[in-house]
């Protein structure tokens, strides 16, 4: 009796296997994220926010999450190059480096986490009749990694916005704080 009993849960979690694996097989492998605010600041005065990874951390939300995060820096202190890597418990460990930076327009990031894939993030900044539009965004790509990696990344990236979008919507309402704040200075 036990061993029927086993045997069909055998069967069932076989099952539940499979049936992860071919969804999994059918979604995409690249999941994007986009969030829009309008900032009351010149573009130039956001730029030097996000141009500096130093800089970035009074915005991005994660250290946020986790005050107790360890961060190192590398390369130049701002622009293409710099490179900035965490440690924390909480959000997880990572680097992030500055690969293109268009002053006052656009800066496009790399990132590396704790899974395989390709990942990048972009914050496009285009003037507007009440100040600066910052856009920013997150690609992720699982379709070079390996079977397990790429069917998880597969399912998270159904998931994506859902996840991520809270904190980028948190983070661009930091910036928008942090930019404001040093814009009004500029003017006094």
């Amino acid at each position: 009796m036990k061993s029927k009993v086993f045997k069909i849960l055998g069967f069932v979690l076989l099952g539940f296997a499979l049936l992860f694996v071919i969804v999994g097989a059918f979604f995409s492998p690249q999941s994007h994220v986009e969030r829009s605010i309008v900032i009351s600041a010149q573009p130039a005065v956001i730029f030097g926010q996000i141009n500096s990874l130093k800089a970035a951390i009074k915005w991005m939300p994660w250290g946020e999450k986790d005050p107790k995060t360890k961060y190192t820096f590398e390369g130049p202190e701002s622009g293409v190059g710099a490179k900035m890597s965490w440690q924390s418990e909480v959000v997880g460990n990572g680097s992030q480096w500055i690969m293109i930076s268009e002053e006052n327009k656009h800066l496009k990031t790399g990132m590396n986490f704790d899974m395989e894939g390709t990942y990048t993030s972009d914050i496009f900044l285009a003037p507007t009749d009440s100040g600066t539009k910052g856009t920013w965004t997150y690609d992720g790509d699982v379709s070079e990694s390996g079977l397990a990696t790429s069917l998880m990344g597969k399912l998270m990236g159904k998931f994506m916005d859902n996840l991520l979008g809270p904190d980028y919507e948190k983070g661009l309402s930091n910036l928008k704080k942090v930019s404001e704040l040093e814009q009004q200075a500029n003017e006094n």
